[in-house]
């Protein structure tokens, strides 16, 4: 069974760029899923992070994007 979040968040670290000698810059995006926060700290679930670059950062917006399109067009249907 999966666990399911009800909260994420998403932020950028200036701090955190990464230089590599042969030039080539990296900044990374932290995402972190989290419980609900009305939940009972003994039922509540770890927080989840992860780190994603620039480029995926776009992917799973677009795929957010076109599901909450999918979402809208169910929910006027009915």
């Amino acid at each position: 069974m999966s666990e399911r979040y009800s909260e994420v968040h998403a932020a950028v670290n200036p701090d955190d760029l990464q230089e590599y000698p042969n030039g080539i810059r990296v900044q990374e995006i932290e995402v972190v899923f989290n419980d609900d926060p009305e939940r009972p700290r003994w039922r509540a679930l770890t927080p989840v992070a992860c780190a994603i670059n620039a480029a995926r950062a776009r992917e799973l917006a677009f795929e957010l994007l076109m599901l909450a399109e999918v979402a809208e067009q169910w929910e006027q249907a009915r």
